[in-house]
C-alpha cells in the first residue's frame, strides 16, 4: 500500500536527517520495498538508489559514522541488486567502491555485510565482476551493454567512459548487438551457423553424448568465424609481431571515443577475441564459457585472456562432474 501511495520519496527524505534513528528506520524500510521485482522498480523509478549509496557514509547529529544506518543501507542494496538494472546503476554510481572499502573495515557488522553485498552486485554485473575479478564464469551470463575496461583503473560507468576523449589509456570493449550492426551481423550467422549443425534448445538442455558432440562442434564453429573476422590464428612466437594496434586506433577514431564496438574490429589480440567469444558463447551456448584474464597491471602479459569452455562429462582435478 505505501509503494502505492508514492511513500518512497518520503523515505528518501528521511536518509539525509541527523537524527540516527530516522535514518535507520527509513533504511530498513527501503530494504522492505527492495524484497520483490515490484518495490525495487519503483525504488529504480523514484532515484531512489544514489540516495541509498549516499547512506553508505551516514553521520549522526555529532557528525560521527552512524554505523547501524550504514549498515541497513548496505543490506538495502543487497537487496536492490537482485534486480540487474539496479545492479548496474549501483555499480555505476560508486556503491561497489564504497561497499570494497567498507569490507576493509574494522567494524566487523559492517564488513562482512558489504562483502555480502559486493558480492550479489557481482552477480548481476558482468561488466563490474570482470573488473574486479579478472574473470567472468561459466554461470555469468554476459548481454548486451558488457564492457571491459581493463585493469589498472577504478570502476567507471559505461557512460562516463563514453565521454573521455580519445587518448593513449587502453582501450574499452563493448559489446552490444542492439547498437552494433555488425556485432549484430555477427550474432546471426553464429546462430545460423550453429543451427545448421542441429543445434535447438532440446538439444541445449540436453547433457548426453550426442547433444554435447553437437555442442563440441558449434564452440569449434565460434571460434573459426571469430578467428577468420578478427585475422586470423596467430602463432604464439608470432604474437608480438600481429600489430593490432592501428586497427583499435581506428575503431577510436570511428566512433570518437575510448571505448571500442568490438563488431568494428577486423583485427584483434587474445583479450579481444575472448571478450567476443565469452558473449557469442552466452548467447548461442549459456553456461559452457568462461573468460579469464591475468590480473598484472604491468609487464608483456597485461590484458592476456582466455576462454575454458566445458561439457557434460569434464570432471575435474578430483574426478568430480563439472557441469
Amino acid at each position: 500500500m505505501l509503494l502505492e501511495m508514492n511513500a518512497i520519496p518520503e523515505f528518501v527524505k528521511c536518509l539525509t536527517y541527523k537524527d540516527v534513528d530516522t535514518q535507520l528506520s527509513a533504511a530498513r524500510a527501503i530494504g522492505n520495498f527492495a524484497m520483490d521485482s515490484y518495490g525495487r522498480q519503483k525504488l529504480f523509478e523514484s532515484k531512489a538508489m544514489a540516495p541509498l549509496v549516499a547512506q553508505l557514509e551516514a553521520k549522526d547529529e555529532n557528525g560521527k559514522d552512524a554505523i547501524e544506518p550504514r549498515r541497513a543501507a548496505i543490506l538495502a542494496i543487497g537487496k536492490c541488486a537482485s534486480d540487474r538494472s539496479s545492479a548496474v546503476e549501483l555499480c555505476d554510481i560508486g556503491a561497489l567502491s564504497k561497499l570494497l572499502s567498507l569490507m576493509d573495515t574494522h567494524w566487523k557488522q559492517l564488513g562482512q555485510a558489504a562483502e555480502d553485498a559486493v558480492e550479489r552486485l557481482l552477480q548481476k554485473s558482468q561488466s563490474a565482476k570482470l573488473w574486479l575479478r579478472g574473470e567472468v564464469d561459466f554461470e555469468d551470463r554476459t548481454s548486451d551493454g558488457w564492457f571491459d575496461m581493463g585493469v589498472g583503473r577504478p570502476y567507471t560507468s559505461l557512460t562516463d567512459l563514453q565521454k573521455e576523449t580519445i587518448n593513449t589509456n587502453r582501450e574499452v570493449l563493448l559489446a552490444d548487438a542492439s547498437q552494433d550492426n555488425r556485432l549484430k551481423q555477427l550474432v546471426e550467422e553464429v546462430k545460423g551457423e550453429c543451427a545448421s549443425l542441429g543445434l535447438t534448445q532440446i538439444i541445449l538442455d540436453k547433457r548426453d553424448i550426442a547433444s554435447t558432440d553437437i555442442k563440441k562442434k558449434c564452440v569449434v564453429k565460434i571460434a573459426e568465424i571469430l578467428s577468420q573476422r578478427l585475422g586470423g590464428s596467430i602463432l604464439y612466437d608470432k604474437y608480438m609481431d600481429f600489430g593490432y594496434s592501428t586497427e583499435i586506433q581506428r575503431c577510436k577514431q570511428l566512433r570518437k571515443s575510448n571505448v571500442v564496438w568490438v563488431g568494428d574490429l577486423k583485427k584483434a589480440g587474445c583479450r579481444h577475441r575472448a571478450f567476443l567469444f565469452k558473449y557469442l558463447c552466452d548467447l548461442v551456448l549459456p553456461y559452457l564459457c568462461r573468460l579469464e584474464r591475468t590480473k598484472i597491471e604491468r609487464g608483456a602479459h597485461v590484458g592476456h585472456a582466455w576462454n575454458v569452455v566445458k561439457f557434460f562429462g569434464d570432471v575435474d582435478q578430483e574426478g568430480q562432474q563439472k557441469t
